[in-house]
Protein backbone atom coordinates (compact mmCIF):
# COMPACT_ATOMS: atom_id res chain seq x y z
CA UNK A 1 0.00 0.00 0.00
CA UNK A 2 1.35 3.57 -0.65
CA UNK A 3 1.88 5.94 1.63
CA UNK A 4 -0.33 9.25 0.96
CA UNK A 5 1.02 12.47 2.15
CA UNK A 6 -1.29 14.37 4.55
CA UNK A 7 -3.41 16.97 3.48
CA UNK A 8 -1.36 20.52 4.55
CA UNK A 9 -2.72 23.40 5.23
CA UNK A 10 -1.59 26.75 2.97
CA UNK A 11 0.64 29.09 4.10
CA UNK A 12 -1.42 32.16 3.80
CA UNK A 13 -3.80 29.72 5.50
CA UNK A 14 -2.01 29.10 8.91
CA UNK A 15 -3.14 30.00 11.79
CA UNK A 16 -0.57 31.42 14.68
CA UNK A 17 0.15 30.30 18.01
CA UNK A 18 -1.53 33.30 19.54
CA UNK A 19 -4.69 32.24 17.44
CA UNK A 20 -5.15 28.86 18.26
CA UNK A 21 -4.87 30.56 21.61
CA UNK A 22 -7.46 33.02 21.61
CA UNK A 23 -10.17 30.32 20.00
CA UNK A 24 -9.15 27.80 23.01
CA UNK A 25 -9.98 30.39 25.21
CA UNK A 26 -13.40 30.95 24.17
CA UNK A 27 -13.68 27.04 25.47
CA UNK A 28 -13.35 27.93 28.82
CA UNK A 29 -15.84 30.88 28.53
CA UNK A 30 -18.20 28.41 26.86
CA UNK A 31 -17.88 25.78 29.09
CA UNK A 32 -17.82 27.60 32.30
CA UNK A 33 -20.58 29.67 32.37
CA UNK A 34 -23.57 27.53 31.77
CA UNK A 35 -22.07 25.97 35.15
CA UNK A 36 -21.84 28.41 36.87
CA UNK A 37 -25.78 29.44 35.88
CA UNK A 38 -26.31 26.31 37.29
CA UNK A 39 -24.87 26.97 40.49
CA UNK A 40 -27.09 29.83 40.93
CA UNK A 41 -29.94 27.47 41.26
CA UNK A 42 -28.25 26.05 44.75
CA UNK A 43 -28.03 30.09 44.87
CA UNK A 44 -31.93 30.48 44.71
CA UNK A 45 -32.95 27.24 46.30
CA UNK A 46 -30.20 27.03 49.55
CA UNK A 47 -29.33 30.74 50.02
CA UNK A 48 -32.99 32.57 48.92
CA UNK A 49 -35.35 29.53 49.87
CA UNK A 50 -37.10 29.83 46.76
CA UNK A 51 -39.38 26.96 46.19
CA UNK A 52 -37.59 24.22 44.04
CA UNK A 53 -40.21 23.95 41.27
CA UNK A 54 -39.62 28.04 40.83
CA UNK A 55 -36.09 27.28 40.54
CA UNK A 56 -36.21 24.74 37.74
CA UNK A 57 -38.72 26.91 36.09
CA UNK A 58 -35.78 29.59 36.38
CA UNK A 59 -33.22 27.17 34.57
CA UNK A 60 -36.15 25.88 31.75
CA UNK A 61 -37.40 28.82 30.01
CA UNK A 62 -34.11 30.56 29.39
CA UNK A 63 -32.93 27.60 27.73
CA UNK A 64 -36.00 26.75 25.99
CA UNK A 65 -35.24 30.39 24.92
CA UNK A 66 -31.62 29.99 24.13
CA UNK A 67 -32.80 26.95 21.56
CA UNK A 68 -35.19 29.24 19.79
CA UNK A 69 -32.33 32.02 19.17
CA UNK A 70 -29.38 29.53 17.89
CA UNK A 71 -30.85 28.96 14.34
CA UNK A 72 -31.48 32.87 14.41
CA UNK A 73 -28.13 33.70 15.24
CA UNK A 74 -26.35 31.33 12.98
CA UNK A 75 -28.32 32.60 10.46
CA UNK A 76 -27.30 36.52 10.96
CA UNK A 77 -24.05 35.13 11.33
CA UNK A 78 -23.63 33.42 8.11
CA UNK A 79 -25.04 36.48 6.13
CA UNK A 80 -23.38 38.65 8.06
CA UNK A 81 -20.49 40.77 5.89
CA UNK A 82 -18.13 43.14 7.48
CA UNK A 83 -14.43 44.15 7.27
CA UNK A 84 -14.16 41.78 10.46
CA UNK A 85 -15.35 38.72 9.39
CA UNK A 86 -19.14 36.79 9.87
CA UNK A 87 -18.63 35.72 13.57
CA UNK A 88 -15.55 38.42 14.87
CA UNK A 89 -18.22 41.54 15.52
CA UNK A 90 -20.70 38.60 17.36
CA UNK A 91 -18.00 37.10 19.74
CA UNK A 92 -16.93 40.67 20.82
CA UNK A 93 -20.28 42.10 20.96
CA UNK A 94 -21.61 38.75 22.53
CA UNK A 95 -18.57 38.65 25.00
CA UNK A 96 -19.11 41.96 26.71
CA UNK A 97 -22.16 41.19 26.88
CA UNK A 98 -22.55 37.57 28.72
CA UNK A 99 -19.72 39.08 30.67
CA UNK A 100 -21.68 42.59 32.16
CA UNK A 101 -25.26 40.16 32.32
CA UNK A 102 -23.22 37.48 34.39
CA UNK A 103 -21.33 40.18 37.05
CA UNK A 104 -25.08 41.84 37.41
CA UNK A 105 -27.03 38.25 37.99
CA UNK A 106 -24.89 37.85 40.76
CA UNK A 107 -25.84 40.95 42.67
CA UNK A 108 -29.19 39.98 43.81
CA UNK A 109 -30.59 42.67 46.78
CA UNK A 110 -31.64 41.18 49.26
CA UNK A 111 -34.86 41.42 51.78
CA UNK A 112 -37.22 41.07 49.07
CA UNK A 113 -40.13 38.17 48.16
CA UNK A 114 -39.61 34.98 46.15
CA UNK A 115 -41.22 35.93 43.21
CA UNK A 116 -38.91 39.27 43.15
CA UNK A 117 -36.32 36.91 42.81
CA UNK A 118 -37.68 34.99 40.34
CA UNK A 119 -38.81 37.39 38.01
CA UNK A 120 -35.16 39.11 38.64
CA UNK A 121 -33.27 35.84 37.81
CA UNK A 122 -35.43 34.76 35.08
CA UNK A 123 -35.01 38.25 32.96
CA UNK A 124 -31.13 38.07 33.86
CA UNK A 125 -30.97 34.21 32.55
CA UNK A 126 -32.91 35.18 29.26
CA UNK A 127 -30.53 38.68 28.94
CA UNK A 128 -27.92 36.12 29.70
CA UNK A 129 -28.61 33.87 27.35
CA UNK A 130 -29.62 36.02 24.57
CA UNK A 131 -25.74 37.44 24.72
CA UNK A 132 -24.37 33.73 25.15
CA UNK A 133 -26.41 32.96 21.96
CA UNK A 134 -24.70 35.83 20.31
CA UNK A 135 -21.14 35.28 21.68
CA UNK A 136 -21.38 31.22 21.53
CA UNK A 137 -22.90 30.28 18.00
CA UNK A 138 -20.84 31.98 15.79
CA UNK A 139 -17.87 31.06 17.85
CA UNK A 140 -18.55 27.71 17.82
CA UNK A 141 -19.00 28.29 13.77
CA UNK A 142 -15.90 29.81 13.26
CA UNK A 143 -14.14 26.37 14.76
CA UNK A 144 -15.73 24.35 11.90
Amino acid sequence: MSEQKHHGTAGQNRLSMGQKFSYGLGSIVNNLLGGAIGFMSIVLNVGLGINPALVGTLQAIPRFTDALTDPIMGYISDKTRSRFGRRRPYIFIGAIGVGTIFALMWQLPEGHSEMFYFWFFLAGSIIFYIFYTIFATPWVALGY
